[in-house]
């Protein structure tokens, strides 16, 4: 690397994607040329372009080996089988939908209810709905 234009870190950001104190990081972690020149590293405009030039066909490389082709009957495998996951999704919903009507529409067990009694042994109940109750009976405890 030629040392001529040796410029310092501040100079080299301005024109680069990257700050002084990362290319002083990579300087000290031997990823980059650079150079201690009275205390301060100092570092050529086109190690830096060598640097980055670097850095993007590695992330290119990367990049390309992420991409997998996925058959075309792998594909349509996957289609069907999303829908029959769907039809079984709805077909789910409907019957909870159709049992959450009949328990809300057909069944008492439901309704909460109070039973107070008074100080001559008179009963109270209270329900959230009275027209589901039919009748009470009061039978004796065995």
């Amino acid at each position: 690397m030629e040392e001529t234009n040796l410029l310092s870190l501040k100079e080299v950001s301005k024109n680069s994607p990257y700050g002084a104190d990362y290319l002083s990081l990579l300087i000290r972690t031997r990823k980059l040329f650079g150079k201690k020149v009275e205390g301060k590293w100092m570092t050529t405009p086109e190690a830096v372009a060598d640097y980055t030039q670097k850095i993007a066909q590695a992330n290119f490389a990367h990049q390309e080996s992420l991409k997998i082709k996925i058959p075309a009957a792998e594909q349509k495998k996957a289609m069907v089988n999303l829908r029959w996951a769907l039809l079984l999704a709805v077909i789910v919903i409907i019957i909870l939908a159709a049992w959450g009507w009949d328990a809300k529409n057909s069944s008492t067990a439901n309704n909460e209810f109070i039973i107070q009694k008074d100080s001559k042994n008179n009963l109270t109940i209270q329900v959230d709905d009275p027209s589901v109750i039919g009748s009470v009976t009061i039978v004796p405890k065995k």
